[in-house]
């Protein structure tokens, strides 16, 4: 083999390298976003002050960081992370030579539970939401974007688009009424189904 196809080859290697880092880099971003606020509430009910549980949760995170190329993705990533920061949170009570606040193991896994459990909600109450909003007329679409989306109060929306400000208000309480039961008629579906 010549030094041109060796370069080739190293060059080929080293993209592909990248590209796979960049992934990485991408699926630990995702997974982090969304695992934060139950990691969060997890390391707070575990120490003494809020700003100890701050100084934890980036140390969490930068763990989670070093360790995501230990991460099976195959299995759901929370728990993980959960697990790091149990181990941030023995570390923070070894080094201020503190007893930890009466937290047995199956406690501390117990609340690692609960997260988990809250997380799995979340997603699956998104899930449906995303379904149910997929279910509306263009117009209702319309409505809600330019009241959550733009931020834009009544009034202006009726201004825009030709109603009375009171029939904006109307429809996006039925608009509203209309989603919460669409998601709870999804979820008592699923409760069935899983049950």
């Amino acid at each position: 083999m010549d030094n041109s196809q060796n370069l080739k080859q190293e060059t080929s290697r080293e993209s592909n390298q990248e590209l796979l880092q960049a992934q990485s880099r991408e699926l630990l971003a995702r997974n982090w976003m969304k695992a934060q606020p139950s990691l969060l509430a997890f390391i707070v009910s575990s120490t003494p002050q809020f700003s100890d549980a701050e100084d934890l949760l980036h140390e969490v995170a930068a763990e989670v960081a070093l360790r995501f190329n230990q991460y099976d993705q195959n299995r759901p990533f929370l728990p993980w992370a959960l697990w790091v920061a149990k181990m941030k949170i023995a570390d923070f009570y070894r080094s201020k030579k503190r007893t930890p606040v009466v937290f047995v193991g199956e406690s501390i896994d117990a609340v690692a539970e609960v997260c988990t459990r809250v997380q799995l909600n979340l997603d699956e109450e998104k899930g449906a939401l995303e379904n149910c909003l997929s279910q509306l007329t263009d117009r209702s679409r319309e409505l809600l974007h330019l009241r959550y989306t733009q931020e834009m109060k009544p009034q202006d929306i009726s201004e825009k688009l030709g109603l009375t400000p009171g029939s904006v208000r109307v429809s996006l309480s039925r608009i509203r009424s209309a989603l919460t039961q669409c998601v709870k008629n999804i979820l008592s579906r699923k409760q069935v189904t899983n049950g």
